[in-house]
């Protein structure tokens, strides 16, 4: 009898150690399942540095990394075009200066050779500037498409640095790109106009302190070298603060672009409110009379 009783209850034992052992795998299982599918839903990497570091060392690369790789020759074709093109001008533009050069200040065609190296020259710049504009639009192509689908505050700050006002268009803010213009454009044409006014008082100053009788400077010396100084001093002190604006302005722009894109899923609703106003305090009368309090109520709504 106790034989049957004791093996009864060992077989209860047993039957409650089972459940356990199992109700225990199926925790450990679980909990591993979820920890494992954290893990795939963990973000990856933002490489957009890497390929906005990348795209600027060796042009091309950020579209080989998006597998973008028709725009590849395409990128190349475009640039080298252009670069061959500004060469030739060049060429040209040294051909005819050198030329212009080497003719006496009497000669008839003097002139035209100038007018002829200043045409080479402008196209000498218009076909450099293409060609940097086409490597620009390269590395800002590769940052675009590798964020495609997503908002990159990273992204919008490297947008911004190639070209002004184009992260703020990233962003969506484009009321902002002619604001961001209007000052650069202003602190540009005071730079340069200071820059003329300074390199004429300079002029100025050699050819009054040089001792030579057939340079005479624009004012026929009429002019003390003092007041040439001074002049020249403060053409070239509203050049240097006209300079420091324009870098403020595109460092800005920089920011500004960062700053945004950050800001770019905050919660804007018309529900979340922060109210403050003035508000006359006034207890319970029943019990005796308590003059009214002024104060401030604040009041959050979301």
């Amino acid at each position: 009898m106790c034989g049957l009783i004791w093996f009864t209850s060992s077989r209860h034992v047993a039957k409650r150690l089972s459940a356990f052992v199992v109700f225990a795998l199926l925790l450990f299982s679980s909990n591993s399942f979820a920890q494992l599918k954290t893990e795939t839903k963990k973000e990856l990497p933002d490489l957009t540095t890497r390929i906005w570091l990348g795209s600027h060392l060796l042009p091309g690369y950020g579209q080989i990394y998006n597998r973008d790789y028709w725009k590849v020759p395409v990128l190349y074709t475009g640039m080298g075009l252009l670069a061959y093109q500004g060469y030739q001008m060049n060429s040209s533009y040294k051909s005819w200066q050198k030329t212009y050069l080497a003719l006496s200040s009497d000669d008839p065609d003097r002139e035209n050779y100038k007018i002829k190296a200043k045409e080479y020259k402008q196209k000498r710049n218009l076909y450099y500037a293409a060609a940097t504009a086409f490597y620009l639009a390269s590395v800002s192509d590769a940052v675009l498409v590798y964020n495609k689908g997503k908002h990159s505050p990273a992204a919008a700050t490297i947008l911004s640095t190639l070209v002004p006002g184009m992260g703020q268009a990233y962003n969506g803010a484009y009321w902002k790109i002619p604001v961001i213009y209007g000052g650069l454009s202003t602190f540009y044409f005071m730079f340069d106009w200071n820059n003329r006014g300074y390199n004429r008082f300079k002029t100025a100053v050699l050819y009054l302190v040089d001792d030579d009788p057939n340079t005479v400077d624009e004012f026929n010396g009429e002019r003390t070298e003092e007041e040439l100084r001074y002049y020249m001093d403060s053409y070239r002190r509203n050049r240097d603060l006209s300079a420091l604006g324009f870098a403020a302005v595109y460092i800005l722009n920089i920011l500004d672009a960062n700053v945004d894109a950050h800001l770019y899923d905050w919660n804007v609703d018309d529900n979340l409110s922060f109210r403050v106003e003035p508000k006359v305090f006034n207890p319970n009368l029943s019990y005796a009379y308590t003059p009214p309090a002024f104060g401030i109520s604040c009041r959050v709504t979301f």
